[in-house]
């Protein structure tokens, strides 16, 4: 089966069984008048960056510089020494110095005060970068890497931005997308070709093994990606893959870039506080008010204007503005546009009750923002546990999470 009939197939599936799951009253009951505007003793604070593994999980850094995570634990994604799932935050082991948490496929990285990484989670491509194909419920230390300034998460993939401006990426290569021209997987580190200006980085395709890419800004405001591009993601007027980096058209002035989950387009922030996003539209997650066909190179957001960043999920966008609001568009069949619906928009709608974001996290159909206050409010899918509320319901509006049991 070609990668465009399994991901039409995806894409039927899921508007079979939502509407059907609601019906039925599985993990989908949406709370109407849920506010995030107060947050009890109990709720998680100290928060100061979050991560998705593009499943059911998110792991959250705390001031203290250790790591919290709830959701599914299957492959040891929440690094607490077991395998079993929580939808409250538990303790990731060993972790006291850590500076920024990354989500991949079934796993988490963490970028530690001494610029190397830790790892945890599910390892089969090599992700977590020890030198092993093996999965690991602790964190693991990433071979080769010291001088790390970011990280970014991809299916089965992970890419470092160094302090030389490079890039190194390792884990799943299938699809060219550790840029180093093969399509070899590697459980280590290896350079990128020819990225030596690199100012950010986002990956596409965190739970999509066949439309997995990277993209990175360049200093000169620019951006090159490599991976797939079978839904024009790597925004070059083509749509064939390729396992080194190629320029994006049309985009200057670049200063945040961010992939869907479903590994089938990237947005970026420019200079001005507009927006363009490129690749698939199916769901209306250009922001450019259509469902028109895939865009092999980028096209403007519409009624964006003060965007500060952008952030991806699954077949969806969120924009945070300039005045701490959010705007998401795309699909939102499980509510996590945010806005009180369960439906896609092709245009953003504002997310209710968040006047105070700093950052935002993206999932499998859920989004997770930090507030000013250092709570956090999830909202979208729940089914697992991943809006870290106590239950498995979903939420078309945010919910505050839990403090760690």
């Amino acid at each position: 089966m070609t990668a465009a009939l399994k991901l039409h197939h995806a894409r039927l599936a899921r508007w079979i069984l939502i509407p059907l799951a609601a019906a039925a009253g599985i993990g989908l009951a949406v709370p109407a008048g849920a506010s995030s505007s107060i947050h009890a003793a109990g709720t998680l604070a100290n928060v100061v960056s979050l991560a998705d593994s593009g499943t059911y999980s998110v792991c959250a850094l705390l001031s203290s510089g250790t790591v919290d995570c709830w959701g599914q634990n299957t492959y040891g994604e929440l690094g607490n020494g077991t395998t079993t799932s929580s939808d409250v935050p538990v303790a990731v082991k060993n972790i006291s110095t850590a500076t920024a948490v990354f989500g991949s496929y079934h796993g988490f990285c963490a970028l530690l005060s001494t610029r190397h990484v830790d790892c945890w989670g599910y390892g089969g491509s090599g992700q977590l970068g020890n030198g092993s194909f093996a999965n690991s419920n602790v964190p693991v230390a990433v071979r080769n890497i010291s001088n790390a300034t970011t990280v970014t998460g991809g299916y089965e993939t992970f890419c470092a931005r160094l302090s030389t401006s490079h890039v190194d990426c390792w884990g799943y290569g299938t699809f060219g997308q550790l840029g180093n021209g093969s399509l070899t997987s590697s459980d280590v580190p290896v350079p990128v070709k020819n990225i030596s200006t690199a100012t950010a980085l986002a990956q596409s395709g965190v739970n999509s093994d066949d439309v997995s890419s990277v993209c990175a800004l360049l200093a000169s405001g620019t951006a090159d990606c490599w991976g797939f591009n079978q839904y024009g993601e790597l925004g070059n007027g083509t749509t064939t893959t390729s396992d080194v980096p190629v320029a994006v058209l049309g985009v200057s002035g670049a200063k945040a870039v961010t992939g869907d989950y479903n590994g089938s387009g990237f947005c970026v922030v420019l200079s001005t506080g507009h927006m363009k996003c490129w690749g698939d539209n199916f769901y209306g997650e250009l922001g450019a008010g259509t469902t028109a066909a895939t865009s092999t190179v980028p096209v403007p957001v519409k009624n964006i204007s003060t965007a500060t960043a952008v952030f991806g999920g699954q077949a969806a966008f969120c924009a945070r503005l300039s005045t701490s609001h959010l705007d998401c568009w795309g699909f939102g069949g499980t509510g996590q546009l945010g806005d009180g619906a369960s439906a896609n928009s092709n245009v953003p709608v504002a997310v209710r009750n968040i006047s105070n974001a700093t950052t935002m996290i993206s999932g499998y159909d859920s989004f997770c923002t930090r507030l000013s206050t250092s709570h956090v409010d999830c909202w979208g899918s729940g089914a697992t546990g991943q809006l870290g509320d106590g239950s498995v319901q979903s939420s078309n509006v945010p919910v505050p999470v839990q403090a760690a049991s």
